[in-house]
């Protein structure tokens, strides 16, 4: 139980943190519209008329803004932990680092699926395909996005402890992160368009991609996060 409660503190402080900071949440949303914009404006305004094919645009761009974005907020939230030495202060308190690192993907991975929920609609309408969207179709596609989001959060949670430690540290976490994300793009992407084109998911191998992808890294960043963020 003990535990849990220190999780749970780390978790509220860490949201706090980050709802705290205006221009960031400014910066993360008008980024990942203008990601939207800037395809639909590229393509628009006479998309194809094949579901299939706007189907796999809004499902490349909706990708493209959530990494990137995931990118900006992960650097962010080691970037304030970081200043005058809090991470060091939450430490030295006891806090086990494992809870700390758990802490930080669930506040990563809840602050990221806010930003999915606003996001979703928007390029839906944008690339007309709001008005064939079911409620099933929209709970599918957060499905797949929030197990997207948890993989992409557990692994992109260590590197970023390592790569905030360093100057330049959000262009050296692009680097090192994108490589290894890869297998959850793949998965995801692949997911998000057959429930656009379809409805739901007709290959379960991209599914069974995504969701094994996830679980490797966050059992594997999780063993790992005492030695990381130690260093």
């Amino acid at each position: 139980m003990k535990a849990f409660r220190q999780i749970a503190a780390l978790i509220r402080k860490d949201l706090a943190l980050q709802f705290r900071s205006k221009e960031t949440l400014a910066l993360i949303f008008v980024f990942s519209v203008l990601v939207v914009l800037i395809f639909a404006f590229a393509f628009g305004p006479n998309f194809p008329p094949e579901k299939s094919e706007r189907g796999k645009l809004t499902a490349s761009v909706l990708w493209t803004a959530f990494v990137f974005a995931g990118i900006i907020t992960l650097n962010r939230s080691f970037v304030i932990e970081r200043t005058h030495g809090a991470l060091h202060g939450i430490r030295l308190t006891g806090v086990d680092a494992s809870h700390i690192y758990l802490s930080k993907v669930v506040s990563n991975v809840i602050f990221l699926f806010l930003l999915e929920i606003v996001i979703t609609p928007i390029a839906l309408q944008f690339f007309d395909l709001f008005d064939g969207v079911t409620i099933g179709i929209v709970l599918k596609l957060y499905g797949v996005l929030s197990i997207g989001t948890l993989g992409f959060c557990a692994v992109g949670v260590l590197l970023a402890c390592m790569s905030t430690s360093t100057d330049g540290g959000e262009s050296l976490l692009s680097v090192i992160l994108l490589p290894l994300v890869i297998p959850i793009i793949m998965g995801g992407t692949k997911c998000t368009v057959s429930i656009l084109v379809t409805g739901g998911l007709e290959e379960g191998f991209w599914l069974n991609m995504l969701v094994g992808s996830s679980l490797i890294y966050l059992a594997s960043a999780y063993l790992l996060a005492d030695a990381v963020i130690e260093e």
